[in-house]
């Protein structure tokens, strides 16, 4: 609780609010001149894998462009950023019913019952 109003209160005095993502995380840089830090506040969870590339690249100073749709450029071979979906519930209900209901070609391994093994167990 503390951490959050503390997080929150410097980043309202210190911070410039410079941009927005698809996931609604907020970009913020310092208004120090001399030290310009970088930081983003989550929208729910702080869950690093919920930064695009682009905004990655720009809270690591690797890029100074602030990224837009205007200046992002995507491959057609790119596909959209999604974050980590490791620990959701049904995750992999969901797909292992879609592996089942689209691949024609793919049957699990099951085996034989009262088939005996080399060893015979």
């Amino acid at each position: 609780m503390f951490n959050n109003l503390g997080t929150i209160l410097s980043t309202k005095l210190f911070g410039k609010n410079i941009g927005k993502d698809s996931f609604h995380n907020f970009y913020y840089i310092s208004k120090n001149k001399k030290n310009k830090k970088r930081w983003v506040i989550y929208y729910k969870n702080n869950d690093a894998s919920s930064v695009s590339p682009e905004w990655q690249s720009w809270l690591t100073s690797t890029s100074d462009e602030i990224p837009n749709k205007k200046n992002t450029f995507r491959h057609q071979w790119q596909i959209e950023h999604q974050p980590n979906l490791t620990g959701l519930d049904n995750l992999y209900l969901k797909s292992n019913i879609n592996l089942q209901n689209n691949n024609k070609y793919y049957s699990s391994w099951v085996p034989i019952k009262g088939v005996k093994n080399i060893d015979g167990r």
